[in-house]
């Protein structure tokens, strides 16, 4: 039994004449005829009879309809979705994010995306933060966003915005007020960071151990609303994206500050597979997220 015989008799059921089934299925009624002549015998059941310019089905054929219909409707339903996969519409799209930092401004665009892509299943995991390249080589991520790509070729990385990390100290703090600062006044201080490793902070790899310095102590924060409210108390300074002051700046009382000679501007990437690259929804993400995070634009986030 192949779909054309199930949908001859869905059409036959819907019209109930020979030529208006034919007609909707663009076939000729000999064509349709005989599909169904050769799959009654196949089956060896009588599925319609003539009642005047009337095809009435039979017991037999009733029943195929009612399978027909189910089946039919599956199918179409299935094709229409795999349509829209193909164009990009719809899917699942996983996204990691590679930094702590990211998601105060990750949130900001996530809602304005769910709604532009309402068909759309999205999920947003930390999960694979440390291995989030081989993550999406192996389809367990669609796209991260990372400020610290591996240019080899594997993945499409697109650029989305640069932005620059600053020193945050409280507006109290011995440091504050200067117009620029030097690595060398961070050896007394109490240095704040995300729980990752030195190679992979910033503030070690690019301020720190360039200058030779090791800092006073050093603390790991989970929590980027927490480590701002230790910075504002004089528990210690953290280097971050100058968009997360936002509000809080004057709410905590916290000032940002710059190395001399010491530029700290960085790019915000999505990554993805290259095949992925021409899918709608992935192209809505890299115009959505393209948009640079304003010092206003987090608000209460923080």
């Amino acid at each position: 039994m192949e779909l054309i015989h199930l949908r001859i008799l869905l059409a036959l059921k819907q019209s109930g004449t020979l030529s208006s089934a034919a007609e909707q299925l663009h076939l000729t009624q000999s064509a349709l005829s005989h599909q169904m002549k050769n799959l009654e015998q196949r089956l060896g059941v009588i599925l319609w009879r003539k009642q005047g310019r009337l095809l009435v089905l039979t017991q037999a054929g009733k029943y195929l309809s009612d399978v027909a219909e189910s089946v039919i409707a599956t199918v179409d339903s299935a094709e229409q979705h795999l349509a829209l996969l193909g164009a990009g519409k719809t899917g699942k799209l996983t996204v990691g994010i590679d930094c702590h930092a990211c998601y105060e401004w990750f949130r900001t665009i996530l809602q304005p995306y769910l709604l532009a892509w309402p068909e759309l299943a999205v999920e947003v995991t930390s999960r694979y933060r440390f291995n989030s390249f081989e993550a999406i080589r192996h389809y367990k991520l669609d796209a991260v966003l990372t400020s610290d790509p591996a240019f080899n070729g594997v993945l499409h990385y697109q650029a989305l915005f640069d932005f620059e990390l600053v020193l945050i100290v409280a507006s109290q703090h011995r440091l504050a007020g200067r117009g620029f600062i030097e690595p060398l006044d961070l050896q007394q201080e109490t240095i704040l960071t995300y729980p990752v490793d030195r190679e992979r902070l910033d503030m070690f790899r690019k301020v720190l151990q360039p200058a030779g310095i090791e800092p006073l102590n050093h603390i790991t924060v989970e929590e980027t609303d927490i480590m701002l409210q230790l910075a504002a108390s004089q528990r210690g300074v953290c280097l971050l994206p100058e968009w997360l002051l936002a509000e809080k700046a004057d709410k905590l009382s916290l000032d940002s500050l710059r190395f001399n000679g010491l530029p700290l501007t960085k790019t915000m990437y999505l990554a993805t597979r290259h095949e992925d690259v021409p899918l709608e929804y992935i192209q809505g993400l890299i115009e959505l997220a393209s948009n640079k995070p304003e010092k206003t634009a987090m608000g209460e986030d923080l």
